[in-house]
This record gives C-alpha cells, sequence and structure tokens, in this order.
C-alpha cells in the first residue's frame, strides 16, 4: 500500500493537515487568542483560519477538500503568532521554496516527540537536498542493522 498509487499520500497528507490544525489551534491559544482575532491579524477570513485548524475546507455540495493555503498566507499565519516560517512550513509538509521534502522526513518532523529533540532541530535546518541524503543514509543503516 505504498505511495506509487496517489491513494494512501492523500490520505498521510490529509492526516497531515489535521495535524497541522491541532498544532495551529494550540499556538493560537497558546498566544491567548480567539480564532477571529487571529485571522485579522494575519489579514485572512475565520473561514480559511477555521480551514486551517480542522484540516480540511467544505466545498459545494459537501465535498471535503484539504487546504491548500498560498505561501502568502502561511507568512501572514505565522507572523500573526510570531512563528518561525520554517516551522510552520515543515508541518505543512513544504519547504521555503515551495516543494514537500520526502514522506519520511516529513512525518518525522511532525511527530511532537521528535519536535522536542536535537535531531528534530538539525533536520529542520537542513536543506532539502540534505534531508534526501540523510533519509538516504538512515534507510542503508537501518538496511545493514537487519543483516
Amino acid at each position: 500500500m505504498g505511495g506509487r498509487n496517489g491513494h494512501a499520500d492523500a490520505v498521510d497528507e490529509s492526516q497531515q493537515w489535521v495535524e497541522f490544525g491541532r498544532w495551529l489551534a494550540e499556538q493560537r491559544e497558546s498566544k491567548g487568542l480567539r480564532r477571529r482575532e487571529a485571522a485579522r491579524r494575519a489579514k485572512v477570513s475565520e473561514a480559511v483560519w477555521r480551514d486551517l485548524e480542522t484540516g480540511r475546507k467544505e466545498a459545494i455540495g459537501g465535498i471535503r477538500l484539504l487546504p491548500n493555503p498560498s505561501q502568502a498566507v502561511l507568512e501572514r499565519v505565522a507572523e500573526s503568532l510570531d512563528l518561525p516560517m520554517e516551522e510552520v512550513l515543515a508541518r505543512t509538509g513544504r519547504s521555503a521554496n515551495g516543494s514537500r521534502p520526502p514522506r519520511a522526513v516529513s512525518d518525522a518532523l511532525a511527530r511532537p516527540e521528535l519536535d522536542a529533540s536535537m535531531l528534530g532541530v538539525k533536520l529542520r535546518r537542513l536543506s532539502d537536498r540534505d534531508r534526501i541524503l540523510v533519509e538516504r543514509l538512515v534507510d542503508a543503516m537501518l538496511e545493514h542493522e537487519d543483516d
């Protein structure tokens, strides 16, 4: 059930947006802001902020879609809560240049127990190219361990 058929990746991306939404709500609440105030600060509608916090948005006919905020919206959200843009991007599975890091790396970055570790901090500082190299190195190490 790998990511080749696209369906498994869609499920993973959906879960990633839900986790991002929970994290965003926690960040907002830690600042003592209501959703309306946070949206106003970010210059986005309250509906857009709600979509980000729930990890989904309703389209016409009740169809649920994943949020797909622009880089500019994410920048305003980060600024409104005094969050590092790199962390916001990492939690959405994006990088500063708009590409997505490898799935295993982005999954690791989203894990709370890794988030607090020095390894998580260091992984977030790497370029996409270097993250791929680290992932390959770890994969090779794990394969060697199974021998």
